[in-house]
């Protein structure tokens, strides 16, 4: 019991450390809001905001509204899935070459964060054992420096608005949102994949 109130303490004054969602309900945005429960209670839950299907083979863009996500840092990226079923289910998903554009803004309309760039500049992340699913997002630019023999210290930068990185940022509680994403040069080999935006904050533990 002692361990327990003791690490409950170490939560109360780190950032965001166990804050659980299970009974969330302050999202209203657009899409659709879905906790993924944390393995233990001294664990940081995640969630992801689906917003709904993209379509890389066209030029085209989607708006969406968001409103009350946790103050939890989360990315801003794609799921994609093979869409075919004559593919090999267990085959990596088509590396689209797509450009794309992502801005979010906040209630004031200030830029939050603005990325222009080709899909395939994007970081992929695997789903564990199912390499059909993958997820796209992208960092920032970082640096590491020395503090003591075989040890470094990693800062990102530059770093904006709500900590914004890439396309990571910490939402600001109550805080709403506009997400702009543009596909400016279609990627016409990208017809075999269900591709949805996503907002996603990950399951973590001390």
């Amino acid at each position: 019991m002692k361990a327990r109130a003791a690490l409950l303490a170490v939560c109360a004054v780190v950032s965001g450390c166990g804050l659980r969602l299970t009974d969330y309900h302050s999202y209203h945005g657009d899409g659709a809001f879905t906790v993924q429960p944390a393995a233990s209670w001294i664990c940081q839950d995640g969630y992801t905001v689906d917003l709904g299907t993209i379509d890389l083979t066209s030029v085209g863009e989607v708006t969406r509204h968001i409103d009350g996500l946790p103050p939890i840092e989360a990315t801003i990226g794609l799921a994609v899935d093979t869409r075919d079923e004559a593919n090999d289910a267990n085959a990596d998903p088509h590396r689209s070459t797509a450009l794309v554009e992502v801005t979010l803004r906040d209630g004031s309309g200030h830029i939050v964060l603005s990325r222009r760039e080709r899909l395939s500049d994007w970081i992929t992340s695997f789903a564990s054992g199912n390499p059909g699913h993958a997820y796209l997002y992208q960092q920032g630019g970082q640096a590491e420096f020395p503090v003591a023999p075989g040890a470094v210290r990693v800062e990102r930068f530059p770093v904006g608005a709500d900590d914004s990185w890439g396309t990571y940022f910490t939402p600001r509680r109550g805080a709403r949102y506009t997400l702009h994403f543009t596909v400016e040069g279609p990627d016409p080999e990208a017809g075999g994949l269900d591709v949805r935006l996503k907002i996603r904050s990950v399951t973590g533990c001390l």
